[in-house]
């Protein structure tokens, strides 16, 4: 039989097959062992298993992923690490305070999804907590220049509320972000029925984990969403170093105009983005995250472990280019009828 893992726990998952969810055991080589060197399982996998007995079975096989969001692994970067599987888009959290607005952080989510073949869209959060616009209004438009979705929200006053739950209906979508920036206080805002835990900062004024476990939680206005632990850390997975630019479409544009060839733009002679910089053409804080973010990013002479054991099984590289120029056209058309509708009014 066929299904999807909408959970992991210790020593089993659980897979939904539509009429039930059966409660299943997993092939060894299916699950992470202590050295990570395992293809485990992930939350959103389609799986074959096999049943044993009323609402139990055996995971025997992970089916090719359509779409997944990876990190490297916290112990190993060379190792990947999928934290979920064949979901449509992700919805980057970041906060106003406590933790404080982060735009390299979104980044490099924003970067980690595209690669992986979703949709990336931009929520900031805790917007009750600014003293004015002028607090989030730089950064979001910085995203929105680059055709984003942005989303502004309060948990505790239910801001934007609506908004994100129509971008999220009949759709699957990640929340993804810093610890302590909400995400599961959001997750009760748009349906309060799922009580998921939330907690304080730290005394140090960082986010702690609040949620230990990953769960796809199906939406009573249709669609899914999960939830994912905060991270303090994001190693971004299989993007290589001259890849990092392709992100940044400032400076992706500026790149055809360097004298190398194959300039990253760090200390090159003739840099034309270094030279956008100085003049104050290029933002110094977009070129200050891209540096943070490629600083970041290690190069390996060996091989990496995949998520898969066939590397023709990855997601190509083709279809995560075509995947940002479809979402950017939609971002567009969706923002085009949006005021088409606000003038007929």
């Amino acid at each position: 039989m066929e299904g999807t893992v909408v959970k992991i726990a210790a020593s089993a998952c659980y897979v939904d097959r539509g009429d039930r969810v059966y409660e299943c055991a997993a092939r060894g080589k299916l699950t992470e062992s202590d050295t990570g060197q395992s293809k485990p399982l992930a939350v959103g996998d389609r799986v074959e298993f096999r049943k044993i007995d009323e609402g139990e079975g055996v995971v025997e096989k992970v089916l090719p992923r359509e779409t997944k969001l990876s990190r490297t692994h916290p112990h190993d970067p060379r190792i990947e690490k999928v934290m979920v599987a064949n979901v449509d888009q992700v919805l980057i959290v970041s906060s106003i305070k406590n933790p404080p607005l982060n735009p390299a952080a979104i980044d490099r989510f924003m970067i980690a999804a595209e690669a992986g073949g979703l949709a990336p869209l931009v929520c900031i959060n805790k917007i009750d907590l600014a003293v004015d616009e002028s607090d989030y209004r730089d950064v979001a438009d910085v995203y929105r220049e680059l055709d984003l979705p942005v989303i502004l929200t309060s948990a505790k006053t239910g801001a934007g509320v609506e908004e994100l739950k129509e971008i999220m209906m009949d759709k699957s979508t990640v929340l993804a972000g810093h610890s302590g920036t909400g995400k599961s206080s959001l997750i009760n805002a748009i349906q309060p029925g799922l009580e998921l835990r939330t907690g304080d900062l730290t005394s140090g004024g960082k986010g702690k984990h609040v949620t230990s476990n990953v769960s796809l939680l199906k939406l009573d206005f249709g669609g899914y969403v999960v939830d994912t632990p905060g991270t303090r850390e994001f190693g971004l997975w299989d993007v290589e170093k001259q890849e990092v630019q392709e992100f940044f479409p400032a400076i992706w544009e500026l790149a055809g105009e360097c004298k190398m060839p194959d300039c990253i733009h760090v200390h090159e002679p003739k840099c034309a983005v270094q030279k956008a910089v100085d003049e104050g053409r290029l933002p110094q804080v977009r070129y200050d995250s891209y540096i943070r973010i490629l600083e970041s990013i290690e190069e390996f002479a060996a091989p990496r472990a995949t998520d898969v054991e066939r590397p023709e099984e990855q997601i190509p590289r083709e279809k995560r280019s075509r995947s940002r120029q479809e979402w950017r056209q939609w971002a567009r058309r969706r923002a085009d009828e949006e005021l088409s509708d606000r003038y007929e009014e």
